[in-house]
């Protein structure tokens, strides 16, 4: 309490205590009691001001650059008093430097994240996303202060967000957004909420692949199996009761059993084409490989009454694996002749162009329709069902043909007209990129 106040009230108490000595007795302690309340209500006025000017310096610590040490005088709590609010003012001011130093580090830390991840505030606003989160969820770079949802575009992400601010653990939760699938976790890092997403379009689509692959797989395997089952059955019988008939059932027992093995070749094939990793390449005379191809083609395309010409350079040397460039060449030149039709052609070119070499391979045969070109490089896809198991197709060729392709650092291509014959165009590159 301050001098003045103090002193008008002592000089308020004096003037009642001499009043009551020389006035009568009633009116003396009337008095008396009245300037003991108004010394009361000027105490009490004086300590709330002191009280106000208090808390007004402690408000001001809140936008304060820094902490301003607040002097109280008074009594001896008044003093204890000032110390430990100054005691709390610096703790608060070392915090918020703590908390100012930590927030740059932990936005830097999102944008050194691999995985898609956003930051956000205890007040659910976006501090900070990566490049890949932006590029996910389709953020632009001058969003400015959005939401959680306006960010995220998903109400089970966002909500993942309020559930991990009010349970303060770690939620997994896993979402749709457009034509990806997202697994998102979310935890709290300080006073602020970190979500990390991971893509899992490519993995869910390769998993359906193969379910789908097992199916099929098992579907086209089961067919042979069954009739080499159901062959030896009736061998055994026509041996004893039909022996005429013997050499037609063996022959039949040999095409399943020959279809059976071309299947499980080509699925060995595709499975040792899908295995990542670095290759043996040795330099491979493409020229010299058509040419070998071809000529083992002619007794089926004779077979057939369907022509092949062959246009190739000399030499045409790549760096490849001779196996896998070769079972490229067969499966397009074998198709072209397969799907042609009687007193058809087959035209194929080797040529090179800015370092590489294109080949084409092109047939006067059946076609295929437009709606059926995007899915030709399918497994077990078949345009023609029928036909392609009456002839041993197995579905798989133009599949196989794909990933050899890739996995040299070419690409391959079809154009057709239905009716009119298909042309594939296969680009390899002399020196292929590991």
């Amino acid at each position: 309490m301050s001098a003045r106040p103090l002193l008008a009230a002592l000089g308020l108490g004096l003037a009642a205590y001499a009043f009551a000595r020389v006035a009568p007795g009633g009116l003396g302690l009337a008095l008396t009691l009245a300037l003991a309340v108004v010394v009361g209500v000027i105490v009490d006025a004086a300590e709330s001001r002191k009280v106000s000017r208090l808390a007004e310096r402690v408000n001001a610590w809140m936008s304060a650059a820094e902490h301003r040490p607040v002097q109280v005088g008074g009594s001896h709590a008044w003093r204890q008093l000032g110390i430990v609010l100054n005691a709390l003012g610096a703790a608060y001011q070392r915090r918020g430097e703590r908390i100012a130093r930590e927030r740059p580090w932990r936005r830097e830390l999102v944008d050194s994240l691999v995985q898609p991840s956003l930051l956000f505030s205890g007040e659910g606003r976006l501090l900070a996303a990566n490049d890949t989160a932006r590029e996910l969820l389709g953020i632009p770079v001058d969003a400015g202060d959005i939401t959680v949802v306006q960010a995220v575009g998903s109400a089970a992400l966002a909500g993942a967000v309020r559930e991990a601010r009010s349970s303060r653990v770690p939620i997994t939760v896993d979402a749709e957004h457009g034509e990806h699938e997202l697994r998102s976790v979310v935890s709290l890092v300080g006073d602020e909420t970190l979500m990390i997403i991971t893509d899992r379009t490519r993995e869910r689509r390769v998993e359906e692949l193969r379910r789908n692959f097992v199916v099929n797989a098992s579907h086209e395997l089961k067919t042979p199996v069954t009739g080499i089952q159901t062959l030896a059955e009736a061998l055994r019988v026509t041996i004893e009761k039909d022996p005429d008939r013997v050499p037609s059932l063996v022959k039949q027992l040999g095409d399943e059993a020959e279809r059976l093995a071309r299947l499980v070749h080509d699925l060995l094939d595709l499975r040792r084409l899908e295995e990542r990793g670095p290759l043996e390449r040795v330099p491979v005379d493409l020229a010299e490989l058509v040419r070998q191809v071809v000529v083992g083609q002619l007794p089926r395309a004779e077979e057939r009454q369907v022509e092949i010409g062959v246009e190739a350079p000399d030499r045409a040397y790549v760096a490849g694996v001779p196996g896998d460039l070769e079972v490229i060449v067969k499966n397009l030149v074998g198709n072209a002749v397969q799907y042609n039709r009687p007193g058809g052609f087959v035209e194929v070119h080797l040529g090179s162009s800015d370092g590489a070499y294109v080949l084409k391979v092109h047939d006067t045969g059946i076609g295929i329709p437009q709606q059926d070109l995007s899915r030709v490089f399918e497994r077990f896809y078949r345009v023609d069902t029928a036909r392609s198991r009456e002839t041993g197709g197995t579905g798989l060729g133009l599949s196989i043909v794909r990933h050899a392709v890739e996995r040299h650092g070419g690409t391959v291509r079809v154009e057709s007209l239905l009716g009119e014959g298909t042309t594939f165009t296969v680009t390899l590159p002399v020196e292929p990129r590991d």
